[in-house]
This record gives C-alpha cells, structure tokens and sequence, in this order.
C-alpha cells in the first residue's frame, strides 16, 4: 500500500485528517512505524519546502536530503528519534526530538550535526564478538574484552562519519534522561532510583520531573548529556 488514510496516521503526524484523504506511508527501516514521519511529510508539511507530494519526492530523488549525514531518496523513509536532517539547499541541520504532541526539530549547528546519540536497547554475545543494538536499528561489533563498558539503557555518542563511539553516557541513578513516549514525552528530568525487581512489565526507573517523582518503564527513558537541550 503506497498511501495511509488520513484518519488512520499517527496523531504526532502534522497533518490535518480533514484537509486530504491520503498520506505516505513509511517503509520499514530504522524507526517503528508508530514512532516516526515519512521524509516527504518532513519535507512537505513541516518545512515547507514545497506544497505537494509529487514535489516531495523531487526533491528527495534529487538527494537534497541527508539523514544522519546519508544521502535519502526514498520519500517514504522513516524518520525519527535522535535523527540528524540535514537540508543541504540552506546547509541546515536539525536534531529530531520528542515533543509534547509531534517531534521538535531543533536546529544545531555543522559540528553537532557531525555526531548522533543512540540508546542501547539489547547486547549479544557472538562467536565475533559482543553486539550491541541500538533504538535506531543500528549494530556496533566490539570486541569481547569490551563487555563490561556498555550496558542495556546506556546511551552512546557516535561519530556519523567514523561510525565510532565517541562517548558512553551511563543510564545509572543521577542521569539525566528524557522521556520519548506517553503523556510525558519530551519532558526531561533525573533518574532518582532503578527499581531493579522485575516483573511481566518490565523493569521500571523513578524520575525526578519538576521535583516530583514518577515511575517509568526502562524503555520509556532516553539517558541524555548534563545540559542537554
């Protein structure tokens, strides 16, 4: 199916369910379908770079668009949390995060946009090596010896040029985190405990959000930089 009812898209999506019957719909790739916008939505009705669709697509078949500093030419792509889109017509580069209702595209400047921060969200033991999974669909193979240096909710700063990591920012007790899903999305705070009993529900974090606590599952906490934002 090439094109979504409307009616039928993600409410984050910045579309009015009223004005046009169809949107795109994202292909599968790096972001879960209900946690993402289509590149030529970006491109069409956020930045407003032209007024159809037809137009979308021309302009990211024409490789005007970078992702995470990779030329884009599929209009339907994916994009979503922690992204790095770069308009190259304006040499402009915005961060992709979450918001209150949609995602905020902050805009940062070249040398920010050299770097990408990505929540580790599994870690396997290969015959190669240690893998670590990452919530952008990303794969890192580190040597074994290496194990002990990342854990499952750490999140890590990775150079888009070189692929390597630059930095790990430890999900731990006093981190500060973000919030990427449900009422509290976008809101930042400080992880005060990690309730480490486990149950059918998965393991859960106390946040510290404007001097009230709230319990969080793990996977609904982004682990961010001190003076992030």
């Amino acid at each position: 199916m090439a094109h979504l009812k409307r009616q039928e898209m993600p409410k984050f999506w910045p579309l009015g369910r009223k004005k046009k019957r169809f949107a795109f719909v994202p292909v599968p790739g790096p972001h879960k379908k209900k946690e993402c916008i289509p590149l030529a939505v970006i491109v069409r009705d956020i930045f407003k770079l032209c007024e159809t669709g037809k137009e979308a697509k021309k302009i990211i078949k024409n490789k005007e668009i970078l992702i995470d500093g990779r030329e884009i030419t599929e209009e339907k792509f994916p994009v979503g949390l922690m992204d790095i889109l770069t308009i190259k017509r304006t040499k402009e580069n915005y961060l992709i995060l979450p918001s209150k209702k949609s995602f905020e595209f902050r805009k940062i400047s070249e040398k920010d946009a050299e770097y990408k921060y990505c929540k580790i969200i599994g870690k396997r033991m290969l015959k190669k090596g240690m893998q670590l999974n990452l919530h952008d669909g990303r794969n890192i193979l580190l040597p074994k010896e290496e194990k002990d240096k990342y854990y499952v909710g750490d999140t890590l700063k990775i150079s888009l040029k070189t692929k390597k990591i630059n930095k790990v920012i430890p999900y731990k007790e006093g981190a500060d985190v973000l919030i990427i899903r449900g009422k509290n999305r976008g809101i930042k705070g400080k992880i005060k405990e990690i309730i480490l009993k486990k149950d059918l529900q998965g393991q859960r974090v106390k946040v510290e959000i404007n001097k009230e606590d709230k319990i969080f599952k793990k996977d609904l906490v982004f682990v961010i930089p001190k003076g992030f934002g």
